[in-house]
C-alpha cells in the first residue's frame, strides 16, 4: 500500500476528527488532573482543620441567631422607654448603679412598667452595657 492510499483510507472513515478529538479529550483530563493536584494540599488542610471550620460555622450562624433576637428584643415601645430612662442617668452621672437607676425611677414616679422588668429587658436587648463592677453605662446601638 502506498503512503497516499493510507491517509485517504483515514480521511474517509473519519480518522483525523477521531484522533484530533482523542488529543482534546486527552488534553482536558491532564488539565483537571493537574488542577486538582495543585490544590490537594488545600483540600487536605481543610480535611485536617474539620473541627476549626465547624465551630466559625457554628459562631457565625449563633451570632445571626442573636442579632434577630436582639431585633426582636428590641420593640418601639422599649426604645421609647430607653429615652426615658436615658433622661435620668444625668442625675446618677455616666456610670450608674442598677439598683440606683431602678429607685431613681421609682422616685420619680415611674411604676408602669415595673422599672426592675424594664431595667432587664434593656440588658437583655443590649441597651446598657456593664462597665465595671456593679456600674452599667448606656450603650449607643445594641450589643448584637
Amino acid at each position: 500500500m502506498q503512503i497516499a492510499t493510507l491517509f485517504e483510507q483515514v480521511s474517509a472513515h473519519n480518522g483525523w476528527n477521531m484522533a484530533f478529538t482523542g488529543m482534546v479529550i486527552v488534553f482536558s483530563c491532564l488539565v483537571i488532573l493537574a488542577l486538582f493536584i495543585s490544590r490537594i494540599h488545600k483540600v487536605l488542610d481543610l480535611l485536617d482543620n474539620r473541627d476549626k471550620l465547624r465551630l466559625k460555622a457554628r459562631e457565625f450562624f449563633k451570632g445571626r441567631e442573636k442579632e434577630k433576637q436582639v431585633a426582636s428584643l428590641l420593640t418601639p415601645a422599649l426604645e421609647l422607654e430607653a429615652v426615658r430612662y436615658r433622661r435620668l442617668t444625668p442625675f446618677l452621672g455616666e456610670s450608674f448603679s442598677l439598683k440606683g437607676l431602678i429607685r431613681f425611677a421609682e422616685g420619680r414616679g415611674i411604676t408602669t412598667p415595673p422599672p426592675e422588668k424594664t431595667v432587664r429587658q434593656f440588658l437583655e436587648a443590649g441597651l446598657i452595657k456593664k462597665e465595671v463592677r456593679n456600674l452599667f453605662t448606656w450603650t449607643d446601638t445594641p450589643n448584637t
